[in-house]
């Protein structure tokens, strides 16, 4: 037999030894709901086999696939990517998943009995002010906001931010109209946040720790990770009624 091979099954053998059997852990990770501090938080637990499916290279790699442009908010195919990614790393066993991905009714009916589901929510309108300031002022191009807060609101992307619950919970639709904003979008992002073993809230992460180690058995220890390069920003009361 050939040593290289003989030296790949012993140190896969190794690897399998050192990854004890943990819970399996799927984290839909809705951006500025304090899912950074999360993720890190739990990936210290699973870092024999843990996958983050990155915002950026994904972002990067469905452009390249499908031409996609964010500031036109033709972010659909870009979300699709993601779950595929998601149902790759499903079927190679991955112990803890995370990412800006979102809900997925054929990857749940697959693997909702192999994958505790979880997330973590905040106050909409503080997430969406959080998210439009991070992205103004960050230093990165990655979804970069160019306009001020007033116009952006208005934009493809802007009006887009103000159902991304729906979009995220009730699933990307294939029809090119489809309004996120009617009762039927609504009820279906209920009834799949409903499914979730663990729905969080920023405003109460104890409540959010102690499900976690019920459903898991690891205790999480969270720390404040990502800043927001604008604090306390002010915003006129015109805009806020928007």
């Amino acid at each position: 037999m050939d040593i290289s091979l003989i030296k790949w099954k012993t140190k896969q053998k190794l690897k399998n030894l050192l990854i004890s059997e943990k819970t399996k852990v799927f984290f839909l990770h809705i951006p500025k709901s304090g899912g950074t501090s999360i993720d890190k938080a739990i990936a210290k637990h699973y870092r024999h086999s843990y996958s983050r499916i990155e915002a950026s290279p994904s972002h990067l790699a469905a452009k390249m696939l499908y031409g996609i442009d964010i500031e036109k908010g033709e972010t659909n195919k870009l979300l699709q990517f993601r779950e595929q990614l998601v149902i790759y790393e499903m079927f190679r066993a991955t112990q803890y998943i995370s990412g800006h991905v979102p809900y997925n009714p054929k990857t749940w009916e697959k693997f909702h009995q192999q994958y505790v589901y979880i997330t973590c929510l905040r106050h909409p309108v503080k997430r969406y002010i959080s998210n439009y300031f991070y992205n103004a002022f960050k230093e990165s191009d990655h979804f970069k906001i160019k306009e001020d807060l007033p116009t952006f609101l208005d934009t493809p992307l802007g009006k887009q931010g103000g159902f991304e619950y729906i979009r995220y919970f009730g699933g990307i639709s294939e029809k090119a109209n489809y309004d996120y904003t009617s009762s039927v979008a609504i009820a279906r992002a209920q009834d799949n946040l409903d499914k979730l073993a663990i729905v969080g809230f920023l405003e109460n992460l104890k409540d959010f720790i102690f499900q976690f180690k019920q459903q898991t058995g690891t205790e999480l220890k969270i720390t404040h990770r990502r800043k927001n390069p604008i604090n306390n920003p002010h915003i006129d009361q015109e805009t806020m009624k928007k």
